[in-house]
């Protein structure tokens, strides 16, 4: 999260030393198991959910995302007003792509105030791509999508290489050839990305990808018909541990993906197509960089051998 802070809004979120802080408390709760029935209503049924008042996601948690994604935006215009210099992060990027030059009084795209000249050229008239209220929408997806993410890979990662302690060597003798960590050197190392690769494969960060059928289409050869306008909800944990695609779909084998022999879309943790993950690629450059810097220093083990604990707290 404090990533995704610093590298999408250029905020210091610094939820290691600040865990009850509130935009961490509040994904917490988006995130929590408390809204699971609303969630799977609201995907599976939304006319049902709806007319049972179900939301997919806590309300007043959206709603504190939404007035900080807001406040964010805002005082970025403001600021670009009195400086020449801009960030180069997605809080500018949106900016740039702003619609309406009329919800906070000047051009978004030129960072300036507009001249009476220019409203009357424009008449007001939309410039951009997205409108203000888009890029709200989309500054708080990034919030939600950007939490925990990429930090549960990690940890799956360093569980996986602990249980296979001879792919965490391999790892290591790779990183040990690397004179420094950059995005342009780690996107190199095969096996550290294999590794990645695999993790996701076994251990994909999102349960289920809602899509919407936009037209009639016949399933493969199985004269099945999928209508039009069908929900359809996809499990990428099955898709990845299918042995129809996988050999040895349970196994944790990084080598698999040195000549890949499985079909594109048999391997899905970012989605795919048009909805496709848009942090797909700083995901991958966080966590290579993240685990590059672990495993060329330190050496993980299991606390404990692996298994279930059962019992209750009363």
């Amino acid at each position: 999260m404090d990533v995704v802070g610093a590298s999408f809004y250029g905020i210091n979120i610094d939820s290691l030393n600040n865990p009850d802080q509130p935009i961490e408390r509040y994904l917490k709760r988006i995130f929590s198991g408390n809204g699971t029935f609303s969630q799977a209503m609201s995907s599976m049924a939304p006319t049902v959910a709806k007319w049972l008042g179900l939301e997919f996601f806590d309300t007043e948690s959206t709603a504190y995302l939404d007035a900080l994604t807001d406040r964010i935006l805002r005082e970025r215009k403001h600021n670009n007003k009195y400086t020449n210099s801009r960030r180069t992060d997605f809080v500018q990027l949106m900016i740039d792509s702003e619609k309406s030059n009329r919800d906070l009084g000047y051009n978004s795209s030129s960072d300036i105030d507009p001249t009476p000249e220019e409203e009357s050229q424009t008449g007001g008239q939309p410039k951009g791509t997205l409108t203000y209220g888009e890029l709200i929408a989309h500054g708080m997806s990034l919030f939600v999508a950007g939490y925990d993410t990429a930090s549960s890979t990690m940890i799956h990662s360093i569980f996986y290489l602990s249980t296979n302690m001879d792919c965490q060597t391999r790892l290591f003798e790779e990183l040990s050839t690397c004179n420094e960590f950059t995005n342009d050197t780690t996107m190199y190392l095969k096996y550290l990305n294999a590794v990645i690769h695999e993790t996701l494969r076994l251990a994909p960060p999102l349960t289920l990808y809602h899509r919407v059928c936009r037209q009639d289409y016949k399933l493969g050869d199985t004269g099945i018909i999928i209508p039009k306008g069908t929900n359809v909800e996809i499990f990428p944990y099955a898709l990845h541990r299918d042995p129809d695609y996988w050999p040895n779909p349970d196994d944790f084998i990084p080598d698999r993906w040195f000549e890949p022999t499985h079909t594109p879309y048999a391997y899905i943790p970012f989605g795919g197509g048009p909805r496709v993950c848009l942090g797909q690629r700083f995901a991958m450059n966080e966590m290579r960089m993240c685990l590059a810097k672990l495993f060329s220093k330190y050496e993980f083990t299991l606390a404990q051998p692996p298994g279930l604990i059962y019992g209750y707290n009363v």
